[in-house]
């Protein structure tokens, strides 16, 4: 059976009304300005617009978060805004952040460095990894065995404070 048309006066009526929209039509295009391989990215970018007053939109998201080897194919994750707001869009994410705010920098100075190398790229050791690998082995269940001590990653210089 064939499709009926809806018919007024003879007319057919349009599926999207477009009448009024001339004067909205720049306020709602939107213009990619940011193409992310995760998620994540795109999210940050969003949330540095934000802060800013730009509102904008990520697309794909859910595509891409089902099956990542689609991102490459499909143009990666979406960051769109406003055409009327792309300058200052894309001026925001150019500016860089500063990485360390000054609270971080005013707290390196209590940092723990390595007595041998001066380092400041160390971590704390809580647990001894080989006696609870070995336990796991023999017994079934790896065993606690504490260390208690600092490590470096430069030099692999170990001491208890």
């Amino acid at each position: 059976m064939p499709d009926k048309s809806i018919e007024t006066d003879g007319k057919s009526l349009p599926f999207i009304s477009s009448v009024g929209c001339e004067k909205n039509m720049e306020y709602k295009r939107l213009i990619t300005i940011g193409q992310y391989s995760q998620g994540v990215f795109a999210h940050i970018a969003k949330g540095r617009l934000e802060a800013e007053g730009v509102e904008s939109i990520i697309l794909d998201e859910n595509l891409i978060s089902v099956n990542w080897l689609y991102s490459n194919a499909i143009g990666g994750v979406k960051l769109q805004v406003r055409s009327t707001d792309v300058e200052k869009a894309t001026a925001i994410l150019e500016e860089q952040p500063e990485t360390r705010p000054e609270e971080i920098k005013k707290r390196d100075t209590n940092l723990i460095h390595c007595p041998t190398c001066a380092s400041d790229e160390i971590y704390f050791e809580k647990f001894a990894k080989k006696p609870a690998f070995i336990s796991w082995i023999l017994l079934g269940v790896p065993l606690p065995f504490l260390k208690m001590k600092w490590k470096c990653y430069g030099c692999g210089y170990e001491w208890k404070k």
